[in-house]
């Protein structure tokens, strides 16, 4: 099977192994001096970091079970950027999710990487600029800060953070979607200074490693209510709500204070305009032959959930089926003046918080946004951008606003398992983009062991300068046969010359146009005989005139 070509600028490489899980983190230079938290003067470094993991299996004969970060940084020399990569492996486990970021009040000068392997939660730190190794990295430059098993068997599916502000203090709060179908929520606290030498001094080197663990997860809340595999998982702009999506085909907010779940929205996979398919408990009480009435219903796949606007009150999911067309879903939330959420009376003595209210959700609309099932979904920092995988490998670029595909590629063998859009919005540019001039908008991953990397632009913003075409030198041959024949090549032109001078003396009148149309025999016999060719009785011929 031939490959499609990728249209340029847009590109694709190979990878060693499959992927399941990608993220990108990205901010630009802010081009001044800061004075970081070590008191040091520096540049605040434009940075750009993608992470994907995966490998070849979870057993112990597994190979590049690993995850991947590459780093984009601004050069000191503000003349341009460096780029490194750090692996780091994940043993006999996989790792299904991957998520970056970077605290507002990082001191340590790294971006975080929360990975999800098997049961776990892992917190690394990856330092902006490379480190010695006599540091508390290991030698691939990541540092082990904290993890957390989230339960045993429940198998941790996807990550997220977000910070929050409370009572003037600043709050780091991660979520976690699992198998299961529950939605964990934790809050990473640093350890005191104390502890943190106590656990230094007993830290060993395992598998070529040197962990540091100075981070604590401390779990918030529970969230139940799916009851199949969380799929994706997102908070809400200002971090009161957690909105997740599952397989059992439903999207559900729920509060990051107390795991309460605030609102439910159902997804469907027909036509806004076509009859609902019959609901599971009323096929089994169909009495017909028919075969068409006797299928059970789809199961519903809702593969991503995301917050369209700062206020969190819009908010799209993609559903689709294991087969049929996807469906893109524009739902509004509202905080109705009278909640069942709120407490029934303050002498009970607990406090409820003022976010905990149930919502009241309706559906704006819903539309066909593929005409086969998603895969994987990835929202534009800026909210106008949907990147779409589908299973048959296309990635679709969405635009929110005209309800369109702007662009459609199709980059993958096999169906798109992960996909990270652009983390900021497309008029800035990332680390090293100025260099190549190209802003790329999202970047998918599959098995196929390839990684694409998708844009809207046509061309590179850096116009190369068309070097100025060399003239041809003749070889030997060439020089040797020019040498022998342009002396009768010129005599030819000659002689060519002073027959059209010629014809035009002696045959004016018949090859004049009207002359010709009239008879063109008569033109060509007088170009034959007073021009080309001299009769012998002609004077001259055969004797000298007289």
């Amino acid at each position: 099977m031939v490959r499609p070509k990728i249209p340029p600028p847009s590109k694709i490489d190979a990878l060693s192994f499959p992927v399941f899980g990608l993220a990108w983190y990205g901010h630009p230079s802010v081009g001044h001096d800061v004075v970081d938290g070590a008191g040091d003067k520096r540049r605040n470094r434009g940075v750009s970091a993608l992470a994907y993991c995966g490998g070849g299996g979870s057993s112990k004969t597994g190979v590049l079970n690993k995850i991947v970060v590459a780093v984009t940084a601004d050069g000191d020399d503000r003349s341009g950027s460096v780029t490194r990569q750090i692996d780091v492996s994940t043993g006999e486990a996989l790792c299904f999710g991957v998520h970056l970021f970077r605290p507002y009040d990082d001191k340590l000068g790294m971006i975080r990487l929360l990975a999800c392997v098997a049961d776990e939660i892992l917190l690394y730190g990856i330092p902006i600029v490379e480190i010695s190794s006599d540091g508390d990295a290991d030698e691939t430059g990541a540092v082990l800060l904290g993890r957390v098993n989230v339960g045993q068997g429940y198998g941790a599916n996807v990550t997220t953070y977000t910070p929050i502000h409370k009572n003037g203090l600043l709050h780091h709060c991660v979520a976690v979607g699992c198998e299961n179908g529950l939605v964990l929520l934790y809050e990473l606290k640093q350890q005191q200074q104390q502890q943190q030498q106590q656990q230094q001094q007993q830290q060993q080197q395992q598998h070529g490693q040197v962990t540091n663990i100075a981070t604590d997860f401390i779990k918030i809340a529970e969230c139940t209510g799916h009851t199949k595999a969380v799929c994706s998982i997102n908070f809400h702009p200002r971090g009161t709500q957690v909105l997740s999506s599952a397989k059992d085909g439903t999207a559900r907010i729920f509060c990051t204070q107390t795991g309460q779940q605030l609102g439910i929205m159902e997804c469907q996979v027909h036509d806004p305009k076509d009859p609902p398919p019959l609901k599971p408990e009323a096929a089994t009480n169909v009495t017909t032959k028919d075969p068409r009435m006797m299928k059970r219903p789809p199961q519903i796949l809702v593969r991503g959930c995301a917050y369209g606007d700062l206020e969190g009150k819009t908010i799209y999911t993609v559903a689709s089926g294991k087969r049929g067309p996807a469906y893109l879903t524009k739902w509004k939330t509202l905080v109705p003046l009278a909640s069942t959420g709120l407490p029934a009376s303050s002498s009970s003595g607990s406090s409820s918080s003022p976010y905990d209210k149930t919502l009241s959700i309706r559906q704006e609309y819903r539309i066909q946004c593929s005409p086969v099932p998603i895969s994987a979904t990835s929202l534009s920092s800026d909210g106008t951008l949907l990147a779409l995988g589908s299973v048959e490998g296309t990635i679709l670029l969405y635009n929110l606003d005209t309800k369109s595909v702007l662009k459609q590629f199709q980059g993958h063998d096999l169906p798109v398992t992960c996909l990270a859009s652009r983390p900021i919005p497309n008029a800035l540019m990332l680390p090293g983009e100025s260099e190549g001039g190209v802003n790329y908008d999202a970047i998918s991953a599959s098995a196929d062991n390839r990684l694409g990397m998708w844009t809207l632009q046509r061309k590179s913003r850096i116009v190369v300068p068309k070097q100025p075409r060399k003239k041809r030198q003749m070889n030997a041959l060439e020089s040797f046969f020019w040498s022998i024949l342009r002396i009768p090549l010129l005599l030819f032109v000659l002689v060519v010359l002073m027959a059209v001078h010629d014809m035009l003396d002696l045959c004016q009148e018949e090859v004049k146009l009207p002359a010709l149309m009239a008879d063109v025999g008569a033109a060509g016999h007088c170009v034959y005989r007073e021009v080309l060719w001299a009769e012998n009785s002609r004077p001259g011929v055969r004797s000298v005139p007289e």
